[in-house]
């Protein structure tokens, strides 16, 4: 009866154990993962140095290495940054260009590798800024709910731990 429920409690465990770190490989995995393709670059708009959707881009259809980037917001738009590029060897601008022009397009040398932050420069509005600091929440590097997966190993833990208390008991008893 021993070896029993050994096998049975380190069953349960096992399988709670791996639940748990199946479930955080697979969080890690699908943030991770974004749609590479070779010699493709990562794009990420922001507003004022944070992430935002008031930054539209569209790439050229004949070459994907030219980006035209819009700012949508109703901030006041000053200028374009490009944080880590360097104009002249990294990028070059097509049109646009000037301290208030928006849109602005870019061609990024193929040499250039790294990511392509397109960085709008605004003087917000009072009521912007407090909106939009209670409603930015990047959803895509937050992990699924884990609560349930870790509640139920805890349970099952917890199970195995009682039975055997309770097999011990009776082995005490007799």
């Amino acid at each position: 009866m021993k070896k029993l429920l050994s096998i049975v409690l380190s069953a349960v465990m096992l399988i709670s154990v791996g639940a748990l770190s199946l479930n955080a490989f697979a969080a890690t995995a699908i943030v991770g993962s974004q749609e590479d393709v070779p010699g493709q670059i990562n794009i990420i708009p922001e507003v004022n140095g944070k992430t935002s959707k008031d930054v539209e881009y569209d790439r050229d259809e004949d070459n994907d290495r030219v980006i035209t980037f819009t700012y949508k917001g109703k901030g006041k738009f000053i200028r374009w940054d490009f944080p880590g590029m360097v104009e002249g060897r990294d990028y070059e601008i097509l049109s646009g260009g000037s301290d208030s022009s928006n849109p602005i397009t870019i061609k990024v040398y193929p040499s250039y590798t790294g990511e392509v932050i397109a960085n709008a420069i605004v003087e917000e509005e009072e009521s912007t800024t407090a909106s939009s600091q209670t409603t930015k929440q990047n959803k895509d590097k937050v992990s699924p709910e884990t609560g349930a997966v870790a509640a139920t190993g805890i349970a099952a833990m917890g199970a195995g731990v009682a039975i055997l208390a309770a097999a011990k008991k009776k082995n005490d008893a007799e």
